[in-house]
């Protein structure tokens, strides 16, 4: 089971997210629904791990939450071939202290993970091996006209554990668990 661990977006923050995906007009635009901050990229991981992960994000404290601030465009990949387009997010204590816990838990469920550092961000679109020069144009228009965007401070009370599944189209991203308050857990055996 392809998964991850992610903060939700609240509603207004994908309807601004979407505003600037239009203006953009270029890439594979992330679809709403698919919206999110990664804390935890996991990889394939099965109902074992995913049973030790979950007896593990339960046994976090999450309080207190962190302040999670949106804010500027940024190109990952270079200007010239870009991977991705994202939102950056601003430096928070609490959402690398959350970022830690989840890898601690992930690390103790036998998941493994590569180790980097973490750069929080939500990825808007997407560029193949090679963008368009019409691409690149609107890129660096919507860099220039919005690279400096801040959305409202949020403070998420949840993260979701996520199991994402790609095929033909966008991947389908279903919510499996969401940390705290769950109370119970049945997971699909695989």
């Amino acid at each position: 089971m392809r998964s991850f661990v992610a903060i939700e977006l609240p509603e207004a923050h994908v309807e601004a997210i979407e505003r600037l995906q239009q203006a953009l007009g270029a890439g594979r635009i992330v679809q709403p629904e698919n919206l999110h901050l990664t804390l935890a990229f996991l990889g394939e991981i099965d109902a074992g791990q995913l049973e030790a992960l979950d007896e593990g994000l339960r046994a976090i404290d999450w309080a207190p939450g962190p302040e999670v601030v949106l804010a500027g465009l940024e190109i990952f990949g270079s200007a010239a071939r870009p991977e991705a387009l994202v939102l950056g997010v601003q430096a928070d204590p609490n959402l690398d202290r959350w970022h830690r816990a989840v890898m601690g838990a992930a690390r103790l469920a036998e998941i493994d993970l590569p180790r980097r550092r973490f750069r929080p961000h939500v990825t808007l679109a997407r560029f193949g091996k090679r963008a368009s020069p019409g691409d690149l144009l609107r890129l660096g228009r919507l860099m220039a006209a919005e690279g400096a965007v801040k959305l409202p401070a949020f403070t998420p009370e949840q993260v979701a554990l996520i199991q994402s599944m790609l095929g033909h189209g966008p991947p389908r991203h279903d919510v499996l668990m969401r940390y705290p308050d769950e109370k119970s857990v049945q997971f699909a055996k695989t």
